[in-house]
């Protein structure tokens, strides 16, 4: 079992299970069953995700991340699937036990639907940039949004989820620098292989334009003053990395957000 649980990731596991109680403090609950939800979401939902992916990318693997579990040959490539297939069919059935409203429910749902069109064919829009990037930053934003309006329906935090998906899209593309070998050897479409260097003033940008909305938009001061490390953190991450070894940025860009989502989440949990 140790193995099945190595196709997900533990980096996503972490960002899943606390975007969901960051989502649900902002709504103002903190009660224990935000937990048990944030973690049938983590280990379901996002789970099926990452785990369908590691088989639909095993032989990119082989190049990319050999040490993962199948392309390792820790586990066969059909048992793979049969894992994801048995993570679809639950992630496509608990939510109707628990949803608290129609969006919620649509939300719950459209977690699968993600994983099937970027790894599934004849889908397979991880061979597509933006359609992948669009996909990523969805699935990235979707457990925040889930925790709030599964204990809050009104949308005055969109302008929340805007500037959290603006910045994933900032910081998605990074990810093609750490899967250039393997992608381009597969004839993977891959935007580092295309614009080299230059997709760091793509994010840069990004993010500096995130920067600006965060303060436009009225937030708190607290979560303005959060969101604002999130960015110029990256940003700072994007020039330390500019003349160094790069494939270690989007890892190091993943790490920070972790630390930031654990200190937020019991900042906001106090």
């Amino acid at each position: 079992m140790f193995y099945y649980l190595k196709l997900f990731r533990l980096d996503v596991a972490l960002i899943s299970f606390f975007s969901y109680i960051i989502g649900a403090s902002l709504a103002d609950n903190r009660e224990i069953k935000n937990i048990f939800v944030a973690a049938l979401l983590t280990m379901i939902s996002t789970n099926f995700i990452y785990s369908f992916n590691s088989w639909a990318d095993r032989e990119i693997d082989k190049i990319n991340k050999p040490d993962r579990p199948i392309p390792a040959g820790k586990i066969k490539a059909e048992s793979a699937l049969f894992y994801s297939i048995v993570l679809l069919i639950l992630s496509c059935i608990y939510p109707f036990f628990i949803f608290t409203s129609y969006l919620t429910l649509f939300l719950f749902l459209l977690l699968p639907v993600l994983g099937i069109l970027y790894s599934g064919k004849p889908f397979y829009l991880r061979n597509h940039p933006l359609a992948a990037i669009l996909i990523i930053s969805t699935g990235l934003v979707t457990p925040i949004s889930l925790g709030y309006f599964m204990n809050k329906l009104d949308i005055s935090m969109i302008p929340f989820f805007i500037v959290l998906f603006l910045y994933a899209l900032s910081v998605v593309p990074l990810k093609d620098i750490e899967d250039i070998d393997g992608d381009v050897k597969n004839e993977i479409s891959n935007l580092f292989a295309k614009f080299d260097r230059n997709l760091l003033i793509f994010s840069t940008g990004g993010l500096l334009l995130d920067s600006l909305l965060i303060l436009l938009f009225p937030f708190n001061e607290i979560l303005k003053i959060y969101l604002l490390i999130f960015s110029i953190s990256t940003i700072a991450l994007n020039f330390f990395y500019r003349k160094k070894n790069l494939k270690k940025l989007y890892q190091t860009i993943i790490y920070l957000v972790i630390m930031e989502c654990i200190i937020f989440a019991i900042h906001m949990a106090l």
